[in-house]
């Protein structure tokens, strides 16, 4: 802990000196892999930020154990005070992209370009408002560091410039940052955190079963009433971010895998839509409207298939707010989630 409070002291002493510089707060990425307390040092760090005065911002890559939004999302949160020790941090008005399954490995492209897409817009708000440029942020990643997650790692650091990398007890991921970014950057080896635990993937599979349910029907102490309704087939449009990898020689001349990866597929409604999470884009209706862009664009929030009848053509969801739809574009997840309520 006392590590920890250490780096929050040298961070803030950035902050300081970006303030007297008219400059950019430091940038920070906390990289480990999977149960090494990534987490907790963000949700430490951000909170020993807040306590000073200052407005860092949480970047969510992790989309298997999301700490802001429902799994299968990558996100950013502006932090105004600090975690709560049931609910974590107050979530009112978060930045969501849909990226649609709890692990990068099955998009790794789709991943790396909604990393860019965050990049981009926390950019645009540290040119317009003083206080989130100084106070930085700090990003949360996966615990993915071999092969293309480490790709992803290099790709993450660049597009968000990063000033620091804290790397949690892995010396040979610490060499490897060391060796491949920028002189520049500074690359810290911390260890992990005593308290730390083995989690298995029954664990996982339950904490994002709870992260869905509390998103739909509050936490403890703080009830939410979702809403059921049909809606008919007619009125919306859902599609899979991604086709189906096929061999080389059976793409049309000139397509790669990569055109695939972030190819828009229709699908069709049917019983095998059911319990599957659907992403509410906030993409403007329409066709052509819908298809332009809906990668880039983030959303607007979450509802859950119960039930499908083909012969009446209407699905049944699960909804936090009532009818209509937001929006008409829904995305689906590989996510599934049974309401037991």
């Amino acid at each position: 802990m006392l590590l920890y409070l250490n780096t929050h002291a040298a961070l803030e002493q950035m902050r300081k000196q970006a303030e007297r510089d008219n400059e950019r707060g430091p940038r920070v990425m906390v990289v480990g892999p999977t149960d090494v307390g990534k987490s907790t040092v963000c949700r430490l760090l951000l909170s020993y930020a807040v306590r000073v005065g200052r407005r860092p911002t949480l970047v969510e890559l992790d989309v298997g154990q999301s700490g802001v939004s429902v799994p299968g999302t990558v996100s950013a949160l502006c932090i105004e005070r600090p975690a709560d020790v049931e609910e974590g941090f107050s979530v009112q008005a978060p930045l969501v992209y849909h990226f649609g399954s709890t692990t990068p490995g099955t998009n790794i492209k789709l991943y790396n370009k909604l990393t860019s897409c965050l990049a981009e817009v926390f950019s645009q708000r540290c040119e317009v408002n003083r206080k989130a440029s100084v106070g930085g942020c700090i990003i949360n990643t996966c615990g993915w560091v071999k092969g293309s997650g480490y790709q992803a790692l290099v790709h993450c650091a660049s597009a968000f410039q990063v000033d620091v990398v804290l790397v949690l007890d892995h010396e040979r991921l610490y060499n490897e940052l060391k060796r491949d970014l920028p002189h520049f950057v500074r690359v810290v080896l911390l260890p992990k955190s005593g308290g730390v635990v083995e989690r298995s993937k029954e664990c996982r599979r339950d904490t994002r079963d709870e992260k869905i349910r509390e998103y739909f029907y509050g936490f403890r102490g703080v009830s939410y009433y979702p809403f059921s309704y049909e809606v008919r087939f007619s009125d919306v449009r859902i599609y899979k971010i991604g086709a189906p990898s096929i061999p080389d020689s059976c793409l049309p001349l000139g397509m790669s895998q990569d055109d695939t990866q972030l190819k828009l597929v229709p699908v069709t409604p049917g019983r095998d839509l059911t319990y599957h999470v659907l992403s509410v884009s906030s993409a403007e209706d329409g066709e052509e409207g819908a298809r332009k862009g809906i990668v880039e664009s983030p959303v607007c929030g979450f509802i859950v298939v119960t039930n499908v009848d083909t012969q009446a053509q209407v699905m049944k969801v699960l909804s936090p707010a009532p009818r209509p739809l937001p929006r008409h574009t829904l995305l689906i997840m590989d996510i599934r989630f049974m309401d037991m309520k």
